[in-house]
């Protein structure tokens, strides 16, 4: 007999918002894959479960994937959970169900996540929107994200570090707009639980008196205005080229365009010529 693996959705911060069937198949579990521990340690003691934790997570799951899988040739029935939510939305799961043979069972048990939590009372239309997770932490490749987002104009969902938010506001101030329309949802389910609407200006100002705190979840709304004409920027690189070469001024336009290279270089040389 060949085994199961379930892919099981925990609380995000309220440990009542397991479901049974949840909990019914946790029982029935060999053992758990487990993100931490000590985490879901603390969800099975709540319980009242026994039951063995293996760890993992981001740092071994590819090294973990074949013993699992000749788990499952065992017929061994195994539950995979993260810290919070639902694996493999920006925590650890893929890695184990792309290499699932279509002979195994993967079953998911659906719950609780901080996306769908968040988009179910979202006061920004989000009938069409996308998920872009935990952005890349160097700036130059966040940047790159934001400027995909301001493209591509639907409502964005970002997670993010308390640690990082201030870098990404200033991204979305100078790449979307300082008056985009975002909303803060921070410690979802639990008991400091805080939803928010701001504009970045505002909510930039409001991080300078008091930072934000815990895990957070951002919708941003898509941008609601035009694009800028590349003539617009004609007075911006005139003040560059006092201080930078054309190609430096390339540069730094492009941190906040979504122009091509070669239709910037061409434009800055030209304003050049003006000068």
């Amino acid at each position: 007999m060949l085994g199961k693996l379930y892919i099981v959705s925990t609380p995000i911060g309220n440990l009542d918002d397991i479901t049974i069937r949840a909990l019914e198949i946790i029982k029935k579990s060999d053992y758990i894959l487990a993100e931490s521990s000590v985490r879901t340690s603390k969800l099975l003691s709540h319980y009242k479960i026994k039951k063995k934790i293996i760890t993992f997570n981001k740092d071994n799951e590819k090294r973990k994937c074949n013993s699992i899988i000749s788990d499952l040739d065992k017929g061994r029935i195994i539950s995979l959970v993260t810290d919070a939510g639902t694996p493999s939305i920006s925590d650890p799961g893929y890695e184990l169900i792309a290499k699932i043979n279509p002979k195994y069972s993967a079953i998911p048990i659906p719950g609780p996540s901080s996306l769908t939590c968040a988009l179910s009372v979202s006061t920004i239309p989000i009938n069409n929107f996308i998920f872009f997770g935990f952005l890349p932490k160097k700036s130059n490749e966040r940047i790159k994200k934001i400027k995909e987002i301001n493209k591509i104009n639907l409502p964005a969902v970002i997670y993010e570090s308390k640690h990082r938010i201030k870098s990404l506001l200033n991204d979305i101030a100078d790449i979307i707009g300082k008056d985009t329309l975002v909303i803060v949802f921070r410690e979802l389910t639990k008991i400091h639980e805080s939803i928010k609407s701001y504009k970045v200006e505002q909510l930039l100002s409001e991080l300078e008196k008091k930072p934000l705190l815990g895990e957070i979840t951002l919708i941003v709304n898509k941008c609601s205005k035009n694009p800028d004409s590349i003539e617009s920027y004609k007075d911006r690189v005139k003040s560059l080229l006092k201080d930078h070469n054309p190609s430096e001024v390339v540069s730094i336009l492009r941190l906040f365009t979504e122009y091509k290279k070669k239709e910037l270089y061409k434009f800055v040389l030209n304003v050049r010529q003006e000068v």
